[in-house]
């Protein structure tokens, strides 16, 4: 399993994927799901996160998987979504960042949902705003991003109930928004998240952590009055069912 085994050793984690790996895990929680599949799962530092918290299997799916498919650490590993059976129960299909890199993401998400329980959740995270889109994003081969009524478009033609669907991180979008603005960034492509500098019990790492969780739940506050702060990143959680909500 190249991937796994090249990303585990000394990476020092970005704040940005901590904190989102902190709160979308807060999310999940709620929902006690049995099952947790998580596509685009990479060296599996999310899915490991719920193994405390989900009674039945756990998946993770990633091209850059070498092998077809391999148990490590008890999460069932697959490098193509067609490798996985069909499965019962109370799922949490995670797609976190995922979208955004298929160039037809509307089939992607009906090949996944053919795999997926009738009442099972999707947790879906992709970057937001087309006008942000920057050589950073062409540097991670983003197709696009996305606002709030597009991704609600794709979900809803594939017959899915929204839980919720906002945007997070507005001091990102700010801060993302200013430097094109005063183009400060992408003269070259910038690296990836993982070169983060400090580790992740380093006092600069934990004040970003703390400053983007309070970001997060700031903009999940207002989202309850239906009021969608702008935000570098969009969160969608729905449910596969018949019923449709606007």
């Amino acid at each position: 399993m190249d991937l796994i085994e090249s990303k585990t050793a000394n990476v020092n984690r970005h704040p940005w994927e901590l904190s989102r790996t902190k709160c979308i895990l807060d999310i999940i929680k709620k929902y006690h799901i049995c099952t947790a599949v998580d596509i685009g799962a990479g060296d599996r530092f999310f899915i490991s996160k719920l193994l405390p918290f989900v009674s039945g299997q756990l998946y993770a799916v990633d091209t850059g998987y070498s092998e077809k498919s391999n148990v490590i650490d008890g999460i069932y590993c697959f490098n193509d979504i067609s490798e996985l059976s069909e499965m019962g129960g109370r799922e949490g299909v995670i797609l976190m960042d995922v979208l955004e890199h298929i160039f037809n993401d509307t089939e992607f998400l009906k090949e996944i949902l053919k795999k997926t329980a009738q009442d099972s959740f999707l947790f879906i995270t992709v970057p937001s705003f087309q006008f942000l889109f920057s050589n950073h994003d062409v540097y991670l081969k983003h197709y696009r991003r996305y606002n709030r009524k597009q991704l609600l478009a794709l979900i809803h033609s594939n017959n899915l109930y929204v839980e919720k669907c906002h945007y997070f991180y507005s001091s990102l979008f700010f801060v993302r928004l200013i430097s094109l603005l005063f183009k400060k960034v992408d003269k070259q492509h910038q690296p990836g998240i993982a070169q983060w500098r400090f580790h992740e019990k380093h006092i600069i790492t934990k004040t970003f952590y703390t400053l983007l969780n309070l970001d997060f739940y700031f903009c999940t506050f207002f989202a309850q009055f239906h009021i969608y702060l702008p935000g570098l990143s969009l969160l969608a959680i729905c449910r596969k069912q018949g019923k449709i909500i606007v």
